[in-house]
C-alpha cells in the first residue's frame, strides 16, 4: 500500500469528523432539528465519496501498482458507503440507505474474504439484513443475515486478522491492538442477535433460542453486555425452554440473568457523585423494576415444573414421555454459558428434576412463594394492577399443584380454600367496568376452585359411616359459591335474550359451554330433603343442562371437543324430567 500518508491523513480526518458527528455530537441536537448531526456527517461523507471515486480512477489510469492502492481505495469508499448506508437507514431515508450497502457490497463482493474487506462487507450485509427485518421481510433478512454467519465462519477459518478502517488510515505505531478483531466478533454477535429475532418471527423457535442463548453467551465472553437487557433476555430465554420441559436449561439461563442483575445491583448502590440523585433514584428504580420481572420469571419456572410433574404422574403418553427423555438428553453444553459465570449459588437453590412426592413438591412450593412475594413488592395493585393480577392468579395456580401433590383430604379441601381465596381477593379488588377479562378469569378460576372442593367433600360423605348435618351444610354451601362465581362468568358474556354475545372467539365460546354443563351438576349435587327445594334443584339442573345441548348446536365449532359432555347432558335432560315427575308425587302426598 503506497498511497501516500498525506492523502490517507486527509480522508482520516473527514471520516473521524463524521465519526464524530454521529457517535457524540448527535446526543445534544435540538428536539427540532434531531438529525442535525447525522445530516453533517452525511455531507462530509458524500464528498469523502467523489475525492475517493476521482483518486480511484486516477489510480486505475495509471495501473502501476499490481492494484495494491485500487483495493485501498474501493474498501475506505466501502467503509463510506456503509456508513451512509447506517445514517440514511438512522434518518428514514430507507431507500437510500439500501441502495448505500448494496454499493458497498457490490464494490467488495468478489473480495469480501479478504482480511481489509471481510469487516466493511459483514457490516453491510448485516445493516441490510437487519433493514428487510424491520419491515418484517424475514425470508430475505434470513438469506442475508446467513450470507454474513458464513463469511464470518470461512474467515475464521484462515489464519487471518480482520482489518478495520482505523489499522486502514494508521500507521503500525498508531493501530490499537485487537480493537479490529473485537469489531469483527461484535459483527457476528449482532448477527447472531437478529438471526434469533428473525428465525423466532418464520415460527423456527428452536433455531431462534440456540441464536439467542449464542448471542448472549458471546456478549458476556466480550463483556459488550448491557447488564439489564442481558438479563431480561436471558430470563425470556428461560420461557422457551420451560415450555420444551427442558428445566435445566431454564434454570441455568434463570442464574444468569440473576447473577447479572445481582452484579448491575452493587454496581448502582456503589455509584459515585458522577450522576445526579434523580439519574440515581431511575436506576434504582429500573433495577426494582426488572428484579421484579425476573422473580416472576423465577416462579413461573417452579410453577412450570409442577405442573410438568404433575402431568407426568397422570399421562401414560409414550409418546410425550419419550420427547421429555429427549429433552433430558440434549447435549449439556449446547446451551451452557462459559465456565467462568459462577452460576452455581444460584442453580442449586431449586432442582430441575420432576416431583415425585408432596415433599419434592413442597420445596418447590417455598421457592415459588419466595419469588411471588419479591415481585408483589414492586407490582402493587394501585399502580399496576393487572401485573399484580398475574401474580395473585400465580399464587392460586401454584395451591392447585399442592393439593395434587397432598394425600390428605382434609389437607386438600385447604389448599383449594386458599386458591379460591386468591381469586375472590382479586374479584374484590378489580372493577369488571375496567379489568374485565381479569375478572372473567377469576370467576371461572373460582368456580372450578369450588368444584374441587365440592368433589373432595363429597367423597369423604360417601366414605362417611354417619354423614351428619354439618357436613351437608358445607357441601352445599361449596355448591353455591361455584354457582354464583359460573353464574357470574356467564352474564359477562350473554346478551338480554339469553345467547352469547357477537364476536366472541371458539376458546372463549368453549368454556361459556363448560359453565352451564358445570352448573348443571352444582344444582344436581345440592343435598336436601325438603322436598320442594330437591324440585328446585332438579328443574334448574335440567335448565342449565338444556342451555349447554341447545347452545353446543348453535356453537357447532366450539363445541367439537365437548361430545363426551353432550352425551351426558342429553341423557340428564330424559333423566331429570323422570326425578322431578316423583319429586312431585312425593309432594303431592
Amino acid at each position: 500500500m503506497v498511497i501516500p500518508k498525506e492523502i490517507l491523513t486527509d480522508y482520516k480526518e473527514i471520516y473521524e469528523k463524521a465519526v464524530k458527528l454521529v457517535n457524540e455530537e448527535s446526543k445534544n441536537d435540538p428536539a427540532d432539528d434531531p438529525y442535525k448531526s447525522h445530516y453533517t456527517a452525511r455531507n462530509l461523507l458524500l464528498e469523502m465519496k467523489e475525492m475517493l471515486k476521482n483518486s480511484l480512477v486516477s489510480v486505475l489510469a495509471e495501473e502501476a501498482d499490481d492494484d495494491k492502492d485500487d483495493l485501498v481505495y474501493q474498501v475506505i469508499q466501502a467503509f463510506v458507503c456503509r456508513d451512509l448506508g447506517r445514517i440514511y437507514l438512522f434518518t428514514e431515508e430507507t431507500s437510500l440507505g439500501e441502495t448505500s450497502l448494496r454499493e458497498c457490497i457490490d464494490l467488495i463482493k468478489g473480495k469480501k474474504t479478504r482480511p481489509e474487506v471481510i469487516i466493511a462487507y459483514m457490516g453491510a450485509v448485516n445493516e441490510l439484513g437487519i433493514a428487510y427485518a424491520n419491515r418484517m421481510e424475514y425470508k430475505q433478512s434470513l438469506e442475508l443475515l446467513s450470507e454474513v454467519e458464513t463469511c464470518y465462519k470461512e474467515f475464521n477459518k484462515s489464519e487471518h486478522k480482520a482489518m478495520s478502517i482505523t489499522d486502514i488510515f494508521g500507521t503500525p505505531e498508531e493501530i490499537e491492538v485487537d480493537k479490529s478483531t473485537k469489531e469483527f466478533e461484535s459483527l457476528y454477535t449482532l448477527c447472531c442477535f437478529y438471526l434469533a429475532q428473525v428465525y423466532g418471527h418464520l415460527g423456527e423457535l428452536e433455531k431462534s433460542a440456540q441464536y439467542c442463548h449464542m448471542t448472549l453467551k458471546r456478549q458476556y465472553s466480550a463483556q459488550t453486555y448491557e447488564p439489564i437487557d442481558f438479563a431480561l433476555n436471558s430470563a425470556t430465554l428461560s420461557q422457551y425452554f420451560i415450555g420444551q420441559n427442558m428445566f435445566k436449561e431454564a434454570r441455568h439461563h434463570l442464574a444468569a440473568a440473576t447473577l447479572i442483575i445481582a452484579e448491575y445491583e452493587s454496581k448502582i448502590s456503589h455509584m459515585d457523585n458522577s450522576i445526579s440523585e434523580q439519574e440515581c433514584q431511575d436506576l434504582q428504580e429500573t433495577f426494582k423494576h426488572r428484579y421484579a420481572d425476573v422473580a416472576r420469571c423465577w416462579s413461573k419456572y417452579g410453577l412450570a415444573l409442577l405442573a410438568a410433574s404433575k402431568e407426568r404422574l397422570f399421562n401414560d403418553d409414550d409418546e410425550k414421555l419419550a420427547t421429555d427423555a429427549k429433552n433430558l438428553k440434549i447435549d449439556s453444553n449446547k446451551y451452557c454459558f462459559p465456565p467462568d459465570m459462577p452460576l452455581e449459588n444460584y442453580e442449586s437453590r431449586i432442582s430441575c428434576d420432576y416431583c415425585l412426592t408432596f415433599d419434592d413438591a413442597k420445596e418447590v412450593y417455598h421457592f415459588v412463594i419466595k419469588w411471588l412475594d419479591q415481585a408483589k413488592e414492586y407490582y402493587k395493585p394501585d399502580t399496576e394492577a393487572s401485573e399484580y393480577a398475574k401474580i395473585i392468579k400465580d399464587f392460586a395456580e401454584l395451591y392447585e399443584h399442592m393439593a395434587f401433590f397432598e394425600e390428605d383430604p382434609s389437607n386438600q379441601s385447604k389448599m383449594q380454600k386458599r386458591r379460591a381465596k386468591y381469586y375472590e381477593e382479586l374479584l374484590e379488588l378489580l372493577n369488571p367496568s375496567f379489568y374485565l377479562n381479569i375478572c372473567r378469569e377469576c370467576w371461572y378460576g373460582a368456580g372450578l376452585t369450588y368444584c374441587a372442593i365440592l368433589d373432595i367433600k363429597l367423597d369423604c360423605f360417601k366414605s362417611s359411616a354417619s354423614p351428619n348435618p354439618q357436613e351437608l351444610h358445607k357441601i352445599n354451601q361449596v355448591c353455591q359459591q361455584a354457582i354464583k362465581h359460573f353464574k357470574s362468568f356467564i352474564q359477562s358474556y350473554t346478551e338480554k335474550d339469553g345467547s352469547i354475545k357477537a364476536n366472541i372467539d371458539v376458546d372463549e365460546q368453549k368454556t361459556w359451554l363448560y359453565s352451564h354443563f358445570h352448573l348443571g351438576r352444582l344444582h344436581y349435587k345440592m343435598i336436601t330433603p325438603d322436598q320442594k327445594l330437591q324440585l328446585e334443584n332438579l328443574s334448574n339442573s335440567l335448565k342449565y343442562y338444556k342451555a349447554f345441548t341447545e347452545e353446543c348446536v348453535k356453537l357447532a365449532e366450539a363445541s367439537k371437543s365437548l361430545q363426551a359432555e353432550i352425551g351426558v347432558c342429553r341423557e340428564m335432560v330424559n333423566l331429570l324430567p323422570i326425578k322431578m315427575s316423583n319429586v312431585r308425587k312425593r309432594l303431592e302426598k
